[in-house]
C-alpha cells in the first residue's frame, strides 16, 4: 500500500491527522502526519486491524480507525 496513492495531501507530504497531538486536558488536536512515516512503517500491512495492532500510539490507532470508518482504508 501507498499511502500518497490514497490519502488526499494536505500540504506536500504531509495528510490531514485529526488525532496529531493531545492536550493536557485529553483533547486531541488536528495537525498533519507523513506520508513517508505511514509508508516506511505501515505500508507492508493489508488491514487497518493489522495497522491498529501494529503500534502503540494511541493518536495512531484512532487516525487509522478514522480513515477506516471514512472508507479509505479496510
Amino acid at each position: 500500500m501507498n499511502f500518497y496513492e490514497i490519502l488526499a495531501e494536505k500540504e506536500e507530504g504531509y495528510a490531514h491527522n485529526p488525532y496529531a497531538g493531545k492536550r493536557q486536558d485529553g483533547t486531541w488536536l488536528a495537525g498533519s502526519i507523513s506520508l513517508d512515516f505511514l509508508n516506511e512503517h505501515f505500508s507492508h500491512l493489508k488491514t487497518t486491524e493489522e495497522m491498529i495492532n501494529a503500534t502503540e500510539s494511541e493518536g495512531l490507532k484512532l487516525y487509522f480507525a478514522w480513515l477506516k470508518d471514512k472508507g479509505i482504508l479496510n
